[in-house]
């Protein structure tokens, strides 16, 4: 049922999310041991087709329909001087993927697995996190929204990944913000910071957190005050897998924050 506040129907689709379907997993640890083979001899692939199976809800799961997402967003805490490459560099990255130039296209054609990107309004930032929340909630939900549509042409396993001057900024404020410790514990070097640059992007961790402290103890807060578009984008492809059963891959800082989203926002889980 549609209510009056933007996230109150993710709030209700979170609590509702299936679980991992364990007779799945035993009937895969069944079939397994009939096998002419030592027990693990397939090594991680049989933890694998176990993760496959309880996330499919299938037996005998199978991988026909690969795709990777990438999603592309600006921030405005760039202003702040947190990455060493001005925040234009992220079009002509996603330029560089629509002509087929980055390492991403050569792994998807060495692979066979299809390949989306999707620009989520570069000229237009987020807000800067040290002043203000990076969207309403309005924004946030519609770009939640638009993630989970992205996947509408179907698939059977998303690997996604993202693109955005400054996303290790955003990434270090969100993680800061979930879990605590300090902005420094936080920061890295991202695409090549100075000793200089580390400096302004732990400050502005620091800031963004300070001012928003009051909040951080919801996780759909945090996205919208601290996240970016490409951030609530995956979050609402990740949730559109698990309504769908369909298992997803996600790498490193900025995509696992995502993740984080779905799983603090969910009752139960880890």
């Amino acid at each position: 049922m549609t209510t009056g506040l933007p996230f109150d129907d993710f709030r209700t689709l979170i609590e509702t999310l299936p679980g991992p379907d364990e007779a799945a997993v035993a009937a895969v640890r069944k079939r397994d041991s009939t096998l002419t083979k030592p027990p693990g001899a397939l090594g991680r692939m049989e933890e694998i087709v176990e993760w496959l199976a309880a996330w499919t809800g299938r037996s005998r799961p199978q991988i026909t329909r690969p795709l990777v997402a990438v999603f592309a967003g600006n921030h405005g805490v760039t202003a702040k001087g947190v990455s060493p490459y001005p925040s234009s560099v992220t079009a002509q990255m996603v330029e560089n993927f629509a002509a087929g130039g980055a390492a991403i296209n050569q792994i998807c054609i060495a692979n066979d697995l299809g390949l989306k990107i999707f620009d989520l309004a570069l000229e237009y930032p987020t807000a800067d996190i040290t002043e203000e929340a990076a969207m309403d909630e309005k924004t946030c939900a519609a770009t939640m929204a638009f993630g989970m549509e992205s996947i509408a042409g179907g698939t059977d396993l998303l690997c996604i990944g993202e693109m955005g001057i400054g996303n290790t900024t955003i990434a270090a404020a969100i993680f800061n913000g979930l879990y605590g410790g300090t902005a420094e514990e936080w920061v890295g070097p991202g695409t090549g910071a100075n000793s200089d640059g580390m400096k302004r992007k732990a400050d502005a961790v620091r800031a963004a957190v300070a001012l928003h402290a009051s909040h951080l103890k919801d996780p759909l807060e945090v996205l919208r005050r601290l996240g970016g578009r490409e951030i609530a984008a995956m979050a609402g492809a990740i949730l559109a897998t698990r309504v769908e059963k369909n298992p997803g891959y996600h790498r490193w800082l900025c995509r696992n924050r995502s993740c984080r989203y779905s799983a603090r926002g969910q009752s139960g889980s880890d």
